[in-house]
């Protein structure tokens, strides 16, 4: 008898993946034995589902909507603003005041026709990976301004209650941008904008050697301030992002290693329960990761808990044995 993510880790954290319209179809079955909680990949991206300012595009997202509420399947938000994934026309002939204005209709028509999903990432991914907290290589911040943050959280709350507001992120336990991210939260939560959550994407075989004490530390941080705390896309790439060879699967050691990492995190992860409320993988299954075309279109990567048949892998009964 196969366990049941969603089952075993019921007293810790909701289980989630990341889905789309074809594999609500195709992965159904293991979606429903194992997740309560789904996230759109791209479908509820700005570019995605609002590609002329007078026309949304809502028919895939809807289907993902509607497939959660058939299956009483929480649902999360993803994403409002983006440096990708932005639509041309947002931006065309636009100072600060246009932008959020169109920023502000494209929130209330989200939040309108999807009114009951539990947690919105309302910024993705805006914090510098360098030297300056904000990433400045956006149309956000060179439109609206240095203080776009602030605003683009004042027109989610006129929507959305304060305890759904995410910021999202990745290389969330490094140090140096880990303590970037709780800064900006921290000075945004003393100037009264409401931040109620934090996601920590946890791309983690991209870093490749895991520094568990960091993780460990991190979320520590992350609980300090109050916050919510999601996982939001969480993988195990079996390749690190600077290694562009295309290989064709992952050996055996490899895949060792990964078992190690899943393991470890998730005893981490259930020290944190009273902290973390949702924990989401990117994808269902190995067939339909990202991770198979990024950073190397094709290569075979194998970064999630089931394989390309949709079968668990040493990592899912590793992180079941508790």
């Amino acid at each position: 008898m196969q366990f049941s993510l969603k089952e075993i880790y019921k007293d810790y954290f909701n289980i989630g993946a990341a889905v789309n319209p074809a594999s609500i179809k195709s992965h159904k079955d293991l979606i429903l034995k194992h997740f309560n909680s789904l996230t759109c990949e791209n479908e509820m991206k700005f570019g995605n589902i609002h590609p002329e300012e007078k026309k949304y595009n809502f028919a895939p997202a809807d289907k993902v909507y509607d497939f959660a509420k058939k299956n009483g399947l929480m649902l999360r938000g993803h994403t409002f603003v983006w440096h990708w994934e932005v639509p041309k026309w947002l931006f065309e002939g636009a100072d600060r005041k246009t932008a959020l204005a169109r920023l502000d209709t494209h929130i209330k028509a989200l939040t309108d026709r999807y009114p009951d999903i539990y947690a919105w990432d309302v910024i993705n991914e805006g914090i510098d990976d360098r030297d300056d907290v904000l990433r400045k290589k956006t149309p956000w911040f060179e439109t609206v301004g240095k203080d776009y943050f602030e605003r683009v959280y004042e027109i989610a709350a006129k929507h959305l209650p304060g305890d759904l507001l995410f910021y999202n992120d990745y290389n969330e336990f490094d140090p140096v941008k880990r303590d970037k991210i709780i800064k900006k939260i921290k000075s945004m939560q003393k100037a009264g904008i409401p931040v109620s959550g934090v996601g920590l994407q946890c791309h983690l075989g991209f870093n490749h050697e895991a520094q568990f004490d960091e993780m460990k530390k991190g979320l520590e941080k992350y609980a300090a301030l109050g916050v919510k705390i999601h996982v939001t896309e969480l993988d195990v790439s079996n390749y690190s992002f600077d290694d562009k060879k295309k290989h064709q699967k992952p050996t055996f050691d490899q895949y060792k290693k990964q078992v190690l990492v899943y393991r470890e995190f998730f005893k981490i992860l259930r020290q944190y329960k009273n902290e973390i409320e949702t924990v989401t993988f990117w994808g269902a299954a190995d067939d339909v990761s990202w991770l198979n075309y990024c950073p190397v279109k094709g290569r075979k990567n194998g970064g999630l808990l089931f394989d390309e048949n949709q079968q668990p892998k040493e990592a899912f009964y590793a992180i079941c044995d508790f």
